[in-house]
């Protein structure tokens, strides 16, 4: 497995209940593109069985909306960029969603999040500035 480093950006006025969904859902996607990237499961002392989680960091961070679409298009030679645009909540279901994509060019998307993963130089460069999110 290449070592890699992983990031959620998200849009920095998003309320905290949005900002935690859509974290959860880029990480979903991460997930579900890298299962390498998640780890065996476990069992306590006493049997239970624990699900794996990540094996990588995953730091959240927050930029000003009208950053993340350059932002994303600035991670294209990495191997993982996700976004998570603004038509995901405003979609009655999966299906409206692709249609409410499919119909619009990305320049006209806004996103609300993106996941970026790929060497950590690369990953630095582009969003290493960026602080935490608050």
């Amino acid at each position: 497995m290449m070592s890699i480093k992983t990031v959620i950006v998200l849009a920095n006025h998003l309320p905290t209940g949005l900002a935690a969904n859509f974290a959860a859902v880029l990480g979903m996607s991460l997930g579900k593109h890298s299962p390498d990237l998640v780890g065996s499961d476990t069992a306590s002392a006493d049997g239970i069985l624990l699900k794996g989680i990540t094996t990588v960091p995953l730091p959240i961070l927050s930029a000003p909306e009208s950053d993340l679409l350059g932002l994303f298009y600035a991670a294209e030679a990495l191997p993982l960029r996700f976004a998570y645009m603004r038509a995901a909540f405003e979609a009655s279901d999966y299906a409206d969603y692709t249609l409410l994509i499919n119909s619009t060019s990305l320049e006209e998307q806004v996103p609300q999040g993106i996941l970026l993963a790929g060497p950590r130089r690369a990953v630095d460069r582009i969003c290493g500035q960026l602080p935490l999110l608050r």
